[in-house]
């Protein structure tokens, strides 16, 4: 005791510090964010100048956005040099396709976009399986996660089909009535809206009051009517009109898929279309559209050079046909079909509403399912097929049918487009490949007929410039326009996919911000961000704001690349050096991290 009394001045001083400095090391300030955006500019969703701001994120939302935030953080990403932006929405797309299964759930063709959020189950296409549910896709989505988050659409053509088939009548009261319980029972599980695609079948079929009928059951959820129109061509103006009569009549929001006109004759036909939308909205109609940046369209872009009928001749009647296919299942039961299409059909096992789908099918319709899931005819048609390709061959060498084959292909050519506007994008002669017809002509010293048909003869994958640039530009400058992809979720690699699935909305900034420029910079991220979340009715999306979702892209503008090409689809952008969605971060330094999560965005009931 003696001892300690006398040691007690310093050695109490030398404990007391000691003990101070192990406190200070052992005991951490709190961390106030989990992530803490750092010196980015921002392009907070409106049409305003960029600002340089922090952003502080807690969970999955913003929680501060400052000029400097000095607080703490798991995670700090300096954003110097870069812009940040809300994730960006696109409006219309067909991923839900790929997402359906594991392999392509991250989606990571639009993550690498910068796409945070998807609209699916367009074109009159359900978001599911004809033979499921909007519970069932949304359930497995919920419980695996996905990439991006997805707002699901009900489909017209899927509820048509499981109540009509394929008949081109007009469905009874009784039908009708079953097709708006469809939808209702869609609308009730989470679904957005109700989807058209009245140029394919059966939408085809359905004629407006039919639309009307079954817009108006989502009408009292607060749910939007997309469409693919009846017309995109020369009666472009009749099908904007309908669009807004179903938008009038049923009481909702119209949105107008991948707006354009097609057909070199029709263009300069959207001013006059723009002109009758916004009529509309003078009127108070909720009338918007969306948009791709390309001039060419359809998810497989390529198309022949010598019309089907032109190949196909007099002999046409001698070749395989859908009801050839049929006949061959006819004689089979029931039990053999459905243990045929189980053999085939990418989804497996079948659930147990696939098969209470399949057992409910009339005999016709079953044999009619089974057969097209088994076999395509177009997997038998063309110059692949060597018997086809063997009679083509033999009218060409006649003088009389080799005239007209010339002329037809001619003709064929030069009405919609000319060949200026037909593009060579695969071809075992590579250097034709991003040559035109025309000047593929010119190089081989051929009429341009001779040209088609040695290109087709090859095996070359052509695609023609449906869509005029002055058009896209117009529209594009549209305040009521918005960014929709109508891409598709493909497995890396395979199949040839149009340009879009990769590249829409870092090409739309590049070319269209950037490069000519066509728009602001601010009016390019509004179109792809706060636009459409106003469109689809979500208040807390689309922003850089305090207490928004934390849906942020952060994108190195000198580092911004689109590769992919007509050549070579599978390409992914580059620029977007991190990506987060719902609070979590998803890219890093450009590369995907393995993160699922997105959400199923539910219809919030107005």
């Amino acid at each position: 005791m003696r001892m300690m009394k006398r040691l007690l001045p310093g050695s109490l001083a030398f404990f007391l510090a000691f003990a101070g400095y192990s406190a200070t090391r052992s005991v951490q300030p709190a961390v106030e964010y989990d992530i803490l955006i750092k010196n980015g500019l921002v392009y907070d969703g409106s049409l305003a100048p960029p600002a340089k701001m922090d952003i502080a994120i807690g969970g999955d939302r913003i929680i501060k956005v400052a000029k400097s935030i000095a607080g703490t953080a798991s995670r700090v990403i300096d954003a110097k040099g870069s812009i940040i932006t809300p994730g960006f929405i696109d409006l219309h797309t067909h991923v839900d396709d790929g997402m359906y299964f594991t392999e392509n759930r991250a989606c990571l063709n639009y993550l690498t976009q910068g796409v945070t959020t998807v609209v699916v189950g367009q074109c009159g296409s359900s978001a599911w399986p004809i033979f499921e549910k909007a519970e069932d896709l949304i359930s497995t989505w919920t419980k695996e996660g996905i990439g991006p988050n997805a707002a699901v659409l009900v489909g017209h053509g899927t509820v048509r089909n499981i109540v009509l088939g394929m008949e081109n009548r007009e469905p009874t009261p009784e039908e009708l009535e079953k097709m708006k319980a469809m939808v209702k029972e869609a609308m009730d599980q989470g679904a957005s809206g109700l989807s058209t695609g009245l140029i394919y079948l059966p939408g085809s079929y359905a004629k407006t009051p039919e639309i009307i009928e079954l817009a108006k059951v989502v009408a009292p959820y607060g749910g939007i009517y997309h469409t693919h129109i009846r017309n995109e061509r020369n009666n472009l103006l009749n099908a904007v009109r309908e669009a807004i009569e179903i938008s009038e009549k049923a009481g909702l929001p119209a949105h107008i898929s991948h707006f354009k006109v097609m057909g070199r004759a029709n263009w300069g036909l959207v001013k006059d279309a723009s002109s009758v939308i916004e009529e509309a909205r003078a009127k108070g109609l909720t009338i918007t559209a969306d948009q791709y940046p390309y001039p060419f369209t359809n998810g497989y872009p390529y198309s022949p050079l010598i019309p089907r009928a032109t190949w196909n001749g007099r002999e046409a009647a001698d070749r395989l046909t859908a009801a050839d296919v049929t006949k061959i299942f006819d004689h089979l039961g029931d039990a053999e079909l459905i243990e045929l299409y189980k053999k085939v059909t990418p989804f497996y096992p079948l659930s147990q509403h696939q098969l209470q789908f399949l057992n409910g099918l009339p005999r016709k319709r079953l044999v009619d399912f089974a057969a097209s899931s088994l076999f395509e005819i177009a997997d038998f048609q063309g110059p692949e097929n060597m018997r086809e390709r063997r009679l083509f061959l033999k009218r060409l060498a006649d003088p009389d049918e080799g005239r007209k084959i010339r002329q037809e292909v001619r003709t064929a050519i030069d009405n919609p487009l000319g060949p200026e506007n037909y593009v060579v994008g695969i071809c075992v002669e590579k250097n034709l490949e991003g040559k035109s017809l025309k000047e593929v002509a010119a190089l081989k010293g051929k009429s341009t007929e001779d040209a088609a048909i040695e290109l087709d003869l090859m095996g070359a994958k052509c695609i023609p410039f449906q869509m005029g640039e002055p058009d896209i530009e117009y529209i594009m400058k549209k305040d009521w326009v918005g960014t929709g992809s109508d891409g598709t979720a493909p497995s890396y690699g395979i199949g040839l996919t149009h340009i879009r699935s990769y590249s829409t909305f870092l090409r739309k900034i590049k070319n269209y911000a950037l490069d000519k420029p066509v728009i602001s910079m601010s009016q390019a991220i509004r179109s792809q961000t706060s636009l459409p979340a106003r469109i689809m009715k979500w208040d807390d999306r689309g922003w850089i704001k305090e207490g928004f979702k934390a849906d942020i892209v952060v994108m190195d503008l000198r580092g911004l690349k689109t590769p992919t090409s007509i050549s070579n689809p599978h390409q992914y952008s580059r620029g977007v050096d991190y990506l987060v969605i719902n609070g979590r971060l998803v890219l890093e330094k450009g590369t995907w991290n393995g993160a699922l999560p997105g959400k199923v965005l539910k219809l919030k009931r107005s």
